[in-house]
């Protein structure tokens, strides 16, 4: 399913990525790209920092795809000036454990995703979605109604829709509907896009949830197509909460872990 780019609001903004670069050549390869996306207006590298900073009116999703084409590991670290909110949501893996009746159990197994939110201006949120140790092909990605993961993804709810319309894309769909997130053979995946619909405050303490199946974004032709895109039951889920700082950490390092950026990038 090919990728959508959403148009996106035409005002100078800047935005900084954490790019793996390890020597000139990466720099150059970097700046090749960047020289080439329309609505760049000037960019700066600094391969001490590992740092590529943009300014123009190209959205991020954009600028992140073709930087992650030169093969180097991105990071949506930052966007210049003061945003409206940021939000985050870790994901988790849930084992189902039958003790009989209501004693049945899930329980939560190690995180495997991240999606950060940052509020760019009230028009546009920004969605930066990592996920990992899960099988391959596309997959579902929904905000959903309810916080409620105390029995894993079933629990959460349906997908977040307060205009009340049929399940579909980004643009048109539930304000839930995200796409998919494509997962490759080493079971990692990253989605970063925009939307006009979702609001930081509007969706705190509601969940994410992705689904086992790939989401037909409303096309599939029968009810169920209508209701969630035919994806499936869901597979990992998180709750939505907030988190001013989401885009400000500099951290190379964690002190706790002893991983370095592009490791937790991956966890």
């Amino acid at each position: 399913m090919a990728t959508k780019t959403n148009q996106f609001v035409q005002t100078p903004f800047k935005t900084e990525y954490a790019v793996d670069m390890t020597c000139d050549s990466c720099v150059e390869s970097i700046k090749d790209v960047l020289t080439k996306i329309p609505g760049i207006s000037r960019f700066d590298i600094d391969l001490k920092d590992q740092s590529v900073i943009v300014e123009g009116t190209a959205p991020p999703s954009l600028v992140s795809k073709h930087l992650k084409e030169t093969g180097k590991t991105v990071i949506v670290r930052g966007q210049g000036g003061t945003h409206s909110g940021a939000a985050v949501c870790i994901f988790e893996d849930y084992t189902y454990t039958p003790l009989g009746g209501e004693n049945a159990t899930i329980t939560p197994k190690k995180p495997q995703g991240l999606c950060r939110f940052i509020q760019i201006n009230k028009d546009y949120c920004l969605i930066d979605v990592t996920v990992q140790g899960i099988s391959p092909g596309h997959h579902g990605i929904h905000i959903r109604e309810l916080g409620d993961i105390s029995a894993g993804p079933s629990s959460t709810g349906a997908h977040y829709n307060p205009d009340n319309v049929g399940h579909g894309d980004i643009e048109s769909g539930h304000i839930g509907d995200l796409g998919n997130i494509h997962v490759d053979e080493k079971g990692w995946g990253d989605l970063v896009v925009e939307s006009r619909r979702i609001k930081v405050w509007d969706i705190i303490g509601r969940s994410m949830v992705i689904t086992h199946g790939e989401d037909d974004e409303g096309k599939g032709g029968n009810a169920q197509s209508k209701f969630d895109g035919n994806s499936g039951p869901g597979l990992i889920a998180g709750i939505i909460a907030r988190s001013a700082g989401a885009f400000e950490n500099k951290k190379k390092v964690c002190a706790c872990s002893g991983k370095t950026l592009w490791e937790e990038a991956r966890i």
